[in-house]
């Protein structure tokens, strides 16, 4: 039962890294029309974290049975650099609304 659970947060953080794919898509072109800084390639950092932590999960149902801790540490690296990015493309929104 244990090894569905952690079946589960591999397949949750291949999700995740598919939509910080689709927000890094709309940031960027967010930014090229907005005239920002190149801050979608935090998304893709965060990815590629996201996806070693993918990477980790999976293997330590094998192997690397106590790698669990690194594949969350991965993840939480990677979602943080995913919300820095996302405060910078997105943050005007909120302002907008709080506003308004």
């Amino acid at each position: 039962m244990i090894q569905y659970f952690e079946l589960l947060d591999s397949a949750s953080f291949i999700l995740f890294a598919c939509i910080l794919y689709y927000l890094s898509a709309l940031s960027k072109r967010l930014g090229e029309a907005m005239g920002l800084k190149k801050y979608y390639y935090l998304y893709y950092l965060g990815i590629i974290s996201i996806l070693f932590a993918s990477i980790i999960m999976i293997l330590s149902f094998g192997f690397l049975e106590d790698t669990r801790l690194f594949a969350y540490v991965s993840f939480s690296i990677g979602m943080t650099l995913s919300l820095i990015a996302s405060i910078r493309y997105w943050g005007w929104l909120i302002k907008e609304l709080f506003r308004g």
